[in-house]
């Protein structure tokens, strides 16, 4: 049986990541023999990645051994919490100590930046629902917004929105500014060039640095 503790090495975390992005979602997950994540994702500045494969894949790395899907659990006390605790973000997994809640989804925008260019894509993804609050997780990866009816979260970062449909499948959209790889995610903050924003307003200026709103 797996011991998630066992797994202790952020180096081999990234280079599964990595490996992730060199092959693409849906390559990476059939190689591993695991399935599409429905709730626990390790996200990173511009996407997410499916927390159980990643610790598979992760695992196999330090320890050279294969891990099946039989063999371990992704969710909070499984795979997913260990991510965390190797300090990744880890989307449906974290808890309420340190959020800080927001009445509506442009008031977490004051601490969240979002580009430009991104903001219509998500508010035309937002007018389809109605929400009661938003917050950001002390992690500070990504806007959750919580339906009124208090359905599932729709979870919002830089390059990507991700949810669940009625029909319980998950749907990501890319959003037009996405930094991405071939998995369509990047994981280089370091690649992107310093957002200027408003001061007015607080969002993210477009290419022509003039806020529309000011």
């Amino acid at each position: 049986m797996v011991s998630y503790e066992d797994l202790s090495d952020r180096h081999a975390v990234e280079t599964a990541l990595d490996e992730f992005d060199r092959l693409g979602r849906w390559t990476f997950l059939e190689k591993y023999g695991y399935g599409e994540a429905k709730e626990y994702f390790l996200v990173t500045d511009t996407g997410r990645y499916d927390s159980k494969a990643i610790f598979a894949a992760a695992y196999e790395v330090q320890h050279g051994v294969a891990v099946s899907n039989a063999e371990i659990s992704g969710g909070r006390t499984g795979a997913a919490r260990r991510l965390q605790e190797l300090g990744f973000i880890v989307e449906g997994i974290d808890d309420e100590r340190g959020r800080r809640t927001f009445a509506t989804f442009d008031a977490a925008l004051h601490e969240f930046r979002i580009p430009f260019e991104n903001l219509g894509t998500v508010r035309e993804h937002l007018a389809k629902f109605e929400f009661r609050e938003a917050y950001i997780p002390r992690s500070g990866g990504y806007i959750a917004m919580v339906p009124a009816d208090g359905g599932l979260v729709h979870y919002i970062n830089s390059g990507s929105i991700y949810f669940r449909k009625a029909d319980g499948t998950g749907e990501q959209i890319d959003l037009p500014i996405n930094q991405s790889g071939r998995s369509g995610f990047s994981r280089s903050a370091s690649a992107r060039k310093t957002a200027e924003v408003c001061t007015e307003c607080w969002l993210e200026l477009p290419s022509s640095g003039v806020c529309p709103n000011h």
